[in-house]
Formats: C-alpha cells, sequence, structure tokens
C-alpha cells in the first residue's frame, strides 16, 4: 500500500504518548515529541495537540502502534488503541494506519543504552524514540521506496 508522505507516528500509552514524523519522501524516521496524559491533559486534550501537529507539519497519513501479540495484557493495551483510534477519526479525514510496534519500545531502550544512557531517566525520550523505529520499519518495508521520487 503507497502511502502519502509526511507520516506521523503514534505510540499510544497508558502515561504518554510519543511522536515521530517522516521527511516529505518517506526515507527517514525523525523523533518529533513525547505528550504527558496527565489529571490535567487527557486524551481530549493530547488529540487536539495531535491535531495541531498534523496540521503544522502537513501530515498526509497517520501510523498508529498496536502491538500484534496475544497475551491478556496486550488484549486490554489494543482495545485502549483501538478507541484511541476511534476518538481520532472522529476529529481528522487523514488515514490512519496500524503498524506492528511489539517489540518498538525494547528496540528504543536498547538504542538508549548502547547510547551510555539510563533507561529510567530516559522514560520520556522512550517513546518519541519507539515511534521513530516502527515508522522507519514502515518506511522500509513500503513498495516502491527505491523509486526515484519527484
Amino acid at each position: 500500500m503507497q502511502t502519502e508522505k509526511p507520516i506521523l507516528a503514534i505510540d499510544y500509552g497508558d502515561k504518554r504518548i510519543g511522536l515521530a514524523i517522516s521527511d516529505s519522501k518517506g526515507i527517514l524516521a525523525t523523533p518529533l515529541e513525547v505528550l504527558e496524559i496527565t489529571k490535567k491533559r487527557n486524551i481530549d486534550s493530547l488529540i487536539e495537540d495531535i491535531l495541531n501537529i498534523l496540521d503544522e507539519n502537513r501530515v498526509k497519513t497517520i501510523l498508529l502502534g498496536k502491538p500484534q501479540k496475544f497475551d491478556k495484557d496486550d488484549n486490554s493495551t489494543v482495545k485502549k488503541i483501538e478507541r484511541f483510534k476511534e476518538k481520532l477519526s472522529k476529529q481528522t479525514t487523514l488515514p490512519i494506519v496500524y503498524q506492528d510496534e511489539s517489540y518498538s519500545t525494547t528496540e528504543a531502550q536498547n538504542m538508549l543504552l548502547s547510547l551510555g544512557q539510563n533507561i529510567k531517566s530516559s522514560r520520556h525520550k522512550i517513546d518519541k524514540i519507539a515511534a521513530t523505529v516502527f515508522l522507519q520499519e514502515f518506511l522500509n518495508s513500503e513498495p516502491n521506496k527505491n523509486e526515484k521520487h519527484n
């Protein structure tokens, strides 16, 4: 499936939402930011922030991370992600595509460790790096990625 660029990747979590974005040619994924979920900043207000980011970056497609594992913990996570997608899709006409993000957080943690960073003190970075990981995997696997872009 050919998707329009740039793409915003969303790593949805209970406490944080990590965001990453692709370049307009769909070659490189870059960490963007982490939105914190708090009592004062609920999902509805974070969706407003995401809508602003979509507009500011002229995003054409949303990539939403969804784990593909099938144990009980993942089932509740998948349901939360699906509810988030429903809420977001009511606020935008952009296509929202699921991407397997089963190991993206582990890969992000490993990247930070390899750079000598402490995982606990890097919590705020992990979610946007995880979004970057699964966005880059998506970009690398997309058909016609090696064709010349105009």
